[in-house]
């Protein structure tokens, strides 16, 4: 169960981040700070401030060092994302990083599962 709450959180987290990059992409700097008033960006903001109430309530149950490498898996998520919606490339070193983030994660939930 710990698990799959730590997979929940990475994925709102990576949603937050995906949110962010349509902001930006969206966003009329020109408009000063009435710019910033974009839905991509509010909701963005939101799926944050729920992932940060979560990821306290994680914290209650689980230990940090458990944790916290799930966070990595965003740098795995963003990006094959972030290749699908936003069209950016991906390169031989984005799948290398992958399998080290992958195989740290899996070495370090062994103990757990």
């Amino acid at each position: 169960m710990k698990i799959l709450i730590l997979f929940l959180f990475t994925l709102v987290m990576s949603s937050g981040q995906l949110l962010f990059k349509k902001a930006s992409l969206d966003i009329n700097w020109n408009e000063g700070l009435l710019g910033l008033f974009n839905p991509w960006l509010i909701t963005g903001i939101i799926l944050y401030g729920i992932a940060t109430l979560v990821w306290v309530w994680i914290l209650k149950t689980v230990p940090l060092n458990f944790a916290y490498p799930f966070t990595a898996l965003a740098f795995v998520i963003v990006p094959v994302a972030a290749s699908i919606l936003f069209k950016e490339s991906l390169g031989w070193q984005n799948a290398v990083g992958t399998i080290f983030i992958i195989a740290g994660i899996v070495i370090i939930s062994v103990k757990e599962i």
